[in-house]
């Protein structure tokens, strides 16, 4: 199980847990403020199942009509669990807020629904520190800051949870003072606002989820510390004399696609070539101009193949250097 899998499948657990609390909280309470947290954590756990989902798809090998597999998944089901938290958790938030707020009702057992939301700001912080902790060790991987990686980083399954974990314990705490200010000065408008500003904030993030995957479904490249790396192992080769038209794209969270044109160094490949052979032998076949024209032959057909194992092993070089790039296509220029 990968860190970020671990990550979803701990905030999983911990959003069923709480949204059963809040739910009780809810009924006994009447709090539109912890009813958006409610639905935040509806919203959550409709988001972690779709992340499940795009997980196992995008891990189904290639086939003939993807021959580049199905990484982009991923992308596709984060984007869905994105809009399901703006259209259900920030809008219903937001319109019964509105309500409560306007034509505020009265509210009930304030102490129990404190003492929930504490639970639930004690649990959430707990699956933030599992998910920043995945987040971390990708960030590592892929030589980015974490606050880098959490906004461009080609993995959007840690990142989804941190972010609506984040909310969800900034959340928490705009529910807690919401109703506190209910108590405080008895009007109930202030749990209205509590909702209101949940829905504003589950939004915000929705919006920059979505921006997020439809960027990488566009596939991207990927960090210029990772590009450079890998055109580094291209630029230290003895057979390599230019480089072009380089194209690296984000296939999947751990793939991208490399692609170059190569100009290779044919004299190093003469000699290389030429160190094989045993050329005293060679010159006394020399018996005329026929012989001479055998002879070019097979070393032009000695070169071709040169180039074709040279290619092999620049890929394979470069794939070790860069494990990521898992399709890696070099044209000879």
């Amino acid at each position: 199980m990968t860190t970020s899998t671990r990550a979803v499948a701990i905030a999983l657990i911990v959003d069923f847990v709480i949204g059963a609390a809040k739910l009780v909280a809810f009924l006994l309470t009447g709090s539109t403020a912890i009813m958006a947290e409610l639905l935040h954590s509806v919203a959550d756990i409709t988001t972690q199942v779709l992340l499940v989902v795009g997980i196992t798809r995008s891990r189904r090998k290639p086939d003939r009509d993807y021959p580049y597999g199905f990484g982009r998944s991923r992308y596709i089901w984060a984007l869905l669990s994105a809009a399901g938290v703006l259209f259900v958790g920030s809008g219903v938030s937001v319109i019964r807020g509105a309500q409560q707020l306007f034509a505020p009702e009265p509210l009930h057992h304030l102490g129990l629904g404190f003492a929930i939301l504490l639970g639930s700001l004690f649990a959430e912080s707990v699956s933030l520190g599992f998910g920043l902790s995945a987040v971390r060790t990708s960030a590592r991987a892929t030589d980015q800051s974490l606050w880098r990686y959490l906004k461009s980083g080609p993995d959007p399954m840690g990142v989804a949870v941190v972010l609506e974990d984040a909310s969800a314990v900034v959340g928490v705490g705009l529910a807690l003072g919401g109703i506190g200010l209910a108590q405080v000065t008895g009007n109930p408008a202030w749990d209205g606002a509590g909702s209101v500003a949940i829905g504003v904030l589950l939004g915000v993030t929705a919006v920059f989820l979505i921006n997020r995957n439809r960027r990488f479904l566009l596939g991207p490249a990927p960090s210029s510390e990772a590009v450079a790396r890998m055109v580094a192992v291209l630029e230290d080769d003895p057979v390599v004399v230019r480089i072009r038209d380089v194209k690296v794209s984000q296939l999947g969270a751990d793939e991208v696609r490399f692609k170059a044109e190569v100009t290779f160094d044919g004299r190093e490949l003469a000699r290389q070539l030429l160190a094989t052979k045993d050329l005293d032998a060679t010159w006394s076949t020399l018996d005329g101009p026929q012989a001479l024209e055998r002879l070019l032959i097979e070393f032009g057909a000695d070169v071709t193949d040169a180039i074709g194992d040279e290619v092999d092993r620049i890929e394979e070089r470069l794939t070790e250097a860069a494990p990521e790039a898992r399709h890696v296509d070099l044209e000879p220029d």
